[in-house]
């Protein structure tokens, strides 16, 4: 299997929920609560795209929102938080350079690293001991 096939299936799945709840939220509502763009709401609900780990725990937070993938529960437990998360000051931005030295801290690995216009989409694999 893939090491990005569950990324993909939890995000297809998030997708689907977001697009459900919008049968019950104005897309400028969904926007706000997500922090993204109308756009990107239309691209959730059309299934152009799928939202990002980011927007699917802001969607579990605020909408309350949880789903089971490959038997593991997702909601909004299942995030850290926020400041438990950084090590940084919330006005302070890593450099990339800093951010690849915290990830290889993590027993993380680098699968993939593409350019997509202008960004650099990367697939990691995370080291977790059982």
């Amino acid at each position: 299997m893939s090491a990005t096939r569950p990324v993909g299936e939890l995000r297809e799945q998030a997708s689907a929920l977001i697009a459900e709840k919008l049968k019950s939220i104005s897309v400028t509502h969904a926007a706000h609560d997500l922090k993204v763009s109308r756009q990107a709401i239309y691209g959730f609900k059309n299934g152009s795209f799928c939202p990002s780990m980011a927007v699917i725990q802001r969607a579990c937070k605020a909408w309350g929102m949880e789903f089971s993938i490959n038997g593991m529960k997702v909601s909004g437990e299942s995030f850290k938080a926020e400041s438990s998360r950084r090590s940084t000051s919330s006005t302070e931005q890593l450099t990339f350079f800093d951010l690849w030295t915290q990830l290889q801290d993590q027993r993380m690995t680098v699968v993939r690293a593409r350019r997509i216009d202008g960004a650099v989409e990367m697939t990691l694999r995370i080291a977790v001991p059982a």
